[in-house]
């Protein structure tokens, strides 16, 4: 879904504008007819018009031609009918357009609010799962790497010390599973320290487990975002960093977050880039992001060329309403 938003959403005004100019330009035309007509009939009634047409055309009666502007003037009215219906239809399918285009932008407002409330909830759900996980799994994962300490402490034979390692092994590798988890789910430092901590903390953890640099500039350094915009530009980070790791072959990754009038986002790789990266089909990946973008009434876009890699830039309004 294409969301400049801003744009559809004008659609309306812009065709209430083109009405009002055009009723403006058929009264400006309807002026200028009145004047002609009227500085026509001064002149033929000064030099008395129809009188020598008359005796001009005496000679060709078997032409009937003092019919003629009888005949032209009947055309004349005829036509001015055919204009006036043919306007008033213009301005009858003018302003079911406008209705239909109205319409199509109130559904979009409420496709736009019902996915930044699903967005929301999700990210409720998402935070107490993972407040589920540490509590009830990481504690119980604790439990038995106690208890495998235990054993191997105590005076058992080898076969119980090798079973109480393997516990301690399989306890430790569930910890480390959670511990990823509720990095996805929800990343403690977003709620603990802010965006550009939670930001800076998955560079370098994406860093590690890639091999690929990944450069973060914030500007200001102490910039702050309500909950709904932090969570938005890092889960927007997040998949650009996924979708580098699958698809660009790159050896660097560059992000850039301004706090101006508006927050600007820009995230460019050095990979092998995209060949439309403005597809109307995109993967489920850009659909996401777009998606999460039009529910904060924002702007995304896409550029690329092949062997250049991707740039994403985002811009979101800041002080959006929950």
């Amino acid at each position: 879904m294409d969301l400049n938003l801003a744009s559809r959403t004008s659609l309306p005004l812009a065709d209430e504008k083109y009405a009002s100019s055009l009723h403006k330009f058929h009264v400006k035309q309807w002026w200028l007819i009145a004047v002609c007509v009227a500085g026509y009939y001064a002149i033929a009634t000064h030099i008395e018009l129809s009188e020598k047409l008359a005796g001009l055309t005496a000679h060709y009666e078997h032409w009937q031609l003092d019919e003629l502007p009888l005949t032209l003037l009947l055309l004349s009215v005829s036509l001015c009918v055919l204009a006036y219906r043919r306007t008033q239809d213009a301005r009858r399918e003018l302003a079911h357009r406008i209705h239909a285009q109205a319409h199509a932008c109130e559904l979009l407002r409420q496709n736009r609010d019902l996915s930044r409330r699903l967005t929301q909830i999700q990210e409720s759900e998402r935070r107490a799962l993972a407040r589920e996980l540490h509590d009830e799994f990481g504690q119980n994962c604790t439990a038995l790497r106690a208890e495998a300490s235990y054993i191997l402490h105590a005076t058992v034979d080898d076969k119980v010390h090798a079973s109480a390692r393997c516990i301690a092994v399989a306890a430790e590798t569930l910890s480390a599973i959670v511990r990823e988890l509720l990095q996805r789910l929800r990343p403690p430092m977003l709620d603990a320290l802010g965006l550009e901590s939670a930001l800076q903390e998955l560079c370098e953890r994406w860093e590690e487990q890639t091999g690929i640099a990944c450069g973060l500039l914030t500007h200001p350094a102490d910039a702050k975002f309500d909950e709904s915009t932090s969570i938005a530009i890092f889960r927007l980070v997040q998949e650009a960093l996924t979708n580098v790791t699958r698809h660009a072959c790159a050896t660097q990754v560059r992000i850039i977050l301004h706090k101006g009038a508006d927050l600007k986002l820009n995230i460019q790789d050095d990979g092998r880039g995209m060949i439309n990266p403005e597809d109307s089909h995109p993967g489920f990946g850009l659909l996401g992001m777009r998606e999460r973008v039009a529910a904060l009434q924002g702007k995304i876009t896409f550029s690329s060329l092949p062997g250049s890699g991707l740039h994403i830039a985002v811009e979101l309004p800041l002080n959006l309403e929950d």
